[in-house]
């Protein structure tokens, strides 16, 4: 009876986010005439549309290299095109269900390359604290050099503003400070009552514990045993250079938008990231909002960004949809010679 009270509760919880999502997206489009949009879809350079596509493509490969270089020091070789398309079925997942596609991408892999699923998990620890850092620096240098944009924005929205300077409040503080006090003293007691129990071998909840604990671990130290640490980062750095020319060049195929600069590319791909910390599901909504009230900065009529916004979420997402549900219906079919001769 729990158990489908918590499954009923998880699907509540998503069911929400995503009617909040949708509300949002309503809300931004709920004014425009349909014909607005028929016409700018009809009217687009699809050139430029391929080439975002193309770009993802590559993203999505390169985050697949990335990963085997974190799992072949743990002594397993997974072929690539079972990474690539457990990395495509991530975001088809996370478009469904926010947050969740990582945990079915280490499942996938797992099941085909016969790895842990908590070495699985280690490593994409790791993949998420470099994805962290790196962004973290690329708001850094965003923020530096367009500061006035940031500015700007907060001035013409104040409620954001208000939110922004709320989360350095006392009050947030000190809860954070609360939460990590609660959360250290938790471990302190668990490792003690691990400590005390790690011995007896007819505890299988420490057995277990103890198990996942040493693969997950294991996971994470992958990155200092790196064959080619240069090369970790040179994918890192090309990743997250293709999602920023995914979103160029959507500028360039939209005749209101084509004379955007690269660097008003980076701010806007900086804002929408921003949006997509929301649990909803693709982003859906607040992604919109944030694009077309970004490019209203750099004199972009609302109009035409929200019809932008929409152009750009549409193609990334699609394809990410596309991807994902063919990667789902051959990745089962080319293991499957493998899988019967074990």
């Amino acid at each position: 009876m729990r158990i489908w009270f918590k499954k009923l509760l998880n699907i509540s919880k998503y069911l929400i986010f995503l009617a909040l999502g949708v509300f949002v997206f309503w809300w931004v489009y709920k004014d425009e005439p349909l014909a607005k949009y028929k016409s700018a879809f009809s009217h687009l350079n699809y050139f430029w549309i391929a080439l975002s596509i193309i770009f993802s493509i590559l993203s999505q490969i390169s985050r697949a290299i990335r990963w085997n270089m974190l799992i072949r020091p743990l002594g397993y070789q997974p072929r690539l095109y079972n990474s690539y398309f457990a990395v495509l079925i991530l975001y088809f997942v996370n478009l469904l269900l926010p947050r969740a596609g990582e945990v079915f991408r280490c499942t996938i892999l797992g099941k085909y390359e016969k790895i842990p699923f908590a070495k699985l998990a280690g490593t994409v620890f790791v993949e998420r604290m470099v994805d962290f850092i790196t962004l973290m620096l690329l708001v850094v240098a965003i923020l530096l050099s367009q500061f006035g944009v940031f500015v700007s924005f907060f001035n013409t929205h104040p409620d954001f503003k208000a939110n922004f300077l709320n989360l350095f409040s006392v009050e947030h503080i000190l809860s954070g400070v609360g939460i990590l006090l609660v959360f250290v003293i938790l471990i302190f007691l668990f490792n003690r009552y691990y400590k005390q129990n790690k011995t007896d071998k007819r505890n299988t909840l420490i057995r277990r514990i103890k198990l996942i604990k040493q693969n997950f671990v294991s996971g994470i130290k992958s990155i200092a045993q790196l064959e080619n640490k240069w090369l970790f980062i040179g994918h890192t750095f090309f990743i997250f250079v293709m999602w920023l020319f995914m979103l160029y060049v959507i500028f360039l195929a939209y005749e209101p938008t084509s004379h955007l600069s690269l660097q008003t590319g980076m701010i806007t791909f900086l804002m929408g990231g921003l949006a997509m910390l929301a649990p909803v599901q693709g982003g859906i909504g607040p992604w919109h909002f944030m694009v077309y009230e970004t490019l209203f900065i750099y004199g972009i009529e609302k109009a035409d960004g929200k019809v932008f916004a929409l152009i750009a979420h549409a193609s990334t997402n699609l394809i990410y949809l596309f991807l994902g549900m063919v990667a789902l219906l051959i990745i089962p079919l080319i293991n499957k010679p493998r899988i019967l001769k074990a």
